[in-house]
């Protein structure tokens, strides 16, 4: 069981200033606010305790002002919030994902620290959860002590306690706390593990709990291993929302698949195995010709000349006709292609301009096109394939014609020489 030195001891490591205690009422948590009541003694902090009521209970108004008198009790101050669950999802996880919502709210600077009563028997459930789900290291590794959350960070400090030990420290201490009768509906997954499968487990080995902790500590040290070489992956192969296949083709087989889910990962996309050997099969090892695409979520996965491309899976309507545009102010493109500007000083990324009326066009693939550092006119859409522009792109460049000439293509060069130049033309893409 944690000790007041100990937990006193983290709050000082995190250089928490404020500590928000989500506070149930239940033993776990009432436990955590008596230590923290302590713990101010050793280490200076603000201390906030905050009551989520879910609305599944009859009783919870009555939880809540347990936890009001509590912290009365203790000179802690203290917040009741209430929530709604659609009642049509998955119970367990929308409490959950509900609940961090409205607490996040209170963690609003890197200095402020969320703590949770979880324990290890919690932590044990959450590995068979895992199990049954068919996780992998990361699921395995179960709740981790500390992570970020919202501006600041969640601290779980009883991780490594059990609930006998809590169960102890509060009778010793004379705790009130409050019983869910819900904690023994065993339709809840959670529930029956609790109540069925970890007493017969325990009953068998009475370490078991105690070994499995170990066990999803040693996952959870792989796996902070797995993601540094992943990250460093990851840095070879990404560049923004397009992932490099030759790159990606260097790594082991098993790092290709960690490199594409820290990439989409970074895009809140969380893609089943099977959905990645589709990927794999459909798109990344089609034929050379082809122009293969995969739907996740709102995103399309496109692939061009060895590149991934992540795209929103949406349609762009740019306008037929052009836009007259007399470069003195920023224009700003339909179908939310971004806006163009003129600068008085060159950059990466800008082109070469002089200051007239343009009218800025769309599509035009097959316009003669001549960029002042080439030879020779082509046809639009071959320099496009020579800048190995994806085709499905190629019609949402603005094109800067003047008198009918194609003089600039947005993003990618002009026909006017930087010797010439009076300005330069900036496209900011959205």
């Amino acid at each position: 069981m944690i000790s007041v030195t100990e937990l006193a001891a983290k709050i000082s490591d995190c250089g928490a200033a404020k500590v928000v205690l989500a506070l149930s009422g239940g033993l776990d948590s009432m436990v955590l606010l008596d230590l923290l009541c302590q713990a101010r003694k050793q280490h200076v902090f603000q201390l906030q305790a905050v009551y989520v009521n879910h609305g599944l209970s009859a009783d919870a108004q009555r939880w809540s002002e347990h936890c009001h008198r509590a912290c009365i009790a203790r000179d802690v101050e203290f917040f009741s919030l209430k929530i709604s669950i659609d009642s049509t999802a998955n119970i367990e996880a929308a409490a959950r994902e509900g609940r961090y919502q409205a607490l996040a709210s209170f963690v609003d600077s890197a200095t402020t620290v969320l703590m949770t009563g979880h324990h290890a028997d919690d932590q044990l459930e959450t590995l068979i959860l895992a199990l049954k789900r068919g996780a992998g290291a990361a699921g395995l590794s179960g709740m981790a002590e500390q992570r970020p959350f919202a501006a600041g960070s969640l601290l779980r400090p009883l991780l490594n306690s059990s609930r006998q030990q809590i169960e102890h420290y509060a009778t010793t201490h004379q705790l009130q706390w409050v019983e869910d009768s819900s904690n023994q509906d065993n339709r809840f997954d959670r529930n029956y593990i609790r109540n069925v499968v970890a007493p017969l487990l325990n009953g068998r080995w009475p370490a078991f709990g105690q070994t499995a902790l170990r066990s999803m500590q040693h996952l959870a040290q792989q796996q902070l291993l797995l993601d540094n070489y992943t990250e460093q992956a990851l840095l070879l192969c990404a560049d923004g929302r397009r992932l490099n296949l030759e790159v990606l083709a260097q790594q082991m087989p098993a790092q290709q698949d960690l490199v594409i889910r820290r990439w989409l990962a970074g895009y809140k996309l969380n893609p089943s195995s099977q959905w990645l050997q589709t990927l794999r099969q459909q798109v990344i090892n089609a034929r050379q010709d082809a122009m293969p695409q995969l739907v996740l979520g709102r995103y399309l996965l496109r692939r061009y000349q060895r590149q991934l491309y992540l795209e929103y899976q949406t349609t762009l309507a740019v306008p037929e006709s052009g836009l007259c545009w007399a470069m003195q102010n920023n224009l700003t493109l339909p179908a939310g292609l971004g806006e163009l500007a003129v600068y008085q000083a060159p950059s990466s990324g800008r082109q070469a301009m002089q200051q007239r009326e343009v009218i800025v066009v769309f599509g035009q693939l097959s316009l003669p096109f001549k960029p002042a550092d080439q030879p020779q006119h082509k046809p639009l859409k071959q320099w496009f394939k020579r800048w190995q522009l994806p085709p499905w792109q190629r019609g949402q460049v603005p094109l800067l014609l003047d008198n009918g000439a194609l003089v600039a293509v947005a993003g990618y060069a002009s026909a006017i020489s930087t010797t010439e130049a009076d300005c330069w033309l900036g496209w900011a893409r959205n």
